[in-house]
């Protein structure tokens, strides 16, 4: 993957998205080679409620584009002084989902949580309760969806998929994606956006970058 490749993937997925896309916000440093958004401050929130994380980057315009139905894609790719991937991150942040669960059964897995001495999960639970009873607001069951890739990493795989801030699941990859095939992972969660198929793909499959297999790659080989 090359820099002048990762720009038209860029521009690729925003055509794909165009029809639903409220705000585009994308930023493309050639000086740098840098893909990013406008104003973008690096890293990820950890240790954070999902809808807290998601509404603190919705306020300060974290985000490349977003979307009609407030979800939002995180686009950013660098490129070091040989052109060669050096760090990207693409991630999607879909609206938070509330959950059906009432102050009362809130109150009665707390209870039960507090008699297995389980203090954590009574704490949280019992927080919700009072939460729901002043600002009716329901616990959201939503994360966000990260691609990661870092060429230097010696800890772990260079490239890999995580969910919200858990930094102990990571599922390794044999490549990073060009965004539009990221937009194809997401796609089932997206608003009316016309799914993808290798046609539409054939630009990104011959662009992506391509790695070493890592010995740890989720596979069906792995059981048996």
């Amino acid at each position: 993957m090359r820099f002048a490749k990762a720009c038209q993937g860029l521009k690729n997925a925003i055509s794909h998205l165009s029809c639903v896309i409220q705000t585009n916000n994308t930023l493309v440093l050639n000086s740098d080679q840098t893909i990013s958004w406008v104003g973008r401050t690096p890293g990820i929130i950890k240790g954070v409620y999902y809808p807290l994380e998601y509404q603190f980057l919705l306020d300060r315009q974290q985000y490349s584009l977003l979307l009609s139905d407030g979800s939002f894609f995180q686009f950013f790719y660098s490129f070091d002084a040989n052109n060669e991937l050096e760090k990207a991150c693409l991630t999607y942040y879909p609206q938070p989902i509330s959950t059906r669960d009432t102050v009362d059964e809130l109150l009665e897995a707390a209870e039960e949580a507090f008699e297995r001495d389980d203090e954590v999960l009574y704490e949280h639970l019992y927080n919700w309760t009072e939460l729901l009873e002043i600002k009716q607001k329901a616990p959201s069951n939503t994360s966000h969806v990260r691609f990661d890739f870092d060429r230097k990493v010696k800890s772990h795989c260079q490239s890999h998929i995580q969910f919200s801030g858990v930094q102990e699941l990571r599922l390794p990859a044999d490549f990073f994606p060009q965004p539009l095939t990221f937009v194809q992972l997401c796609e089932e969660m997206l608003p009316d956006v016309d799914p993808l198929n290798e046609k539409k793909l054939s630009f990104e499959k011959g662009n992506s970058l391509i790695l070493q297999r890592p010995s740890s790659l989720i596979s069906l080989g792995c059981l048996t």
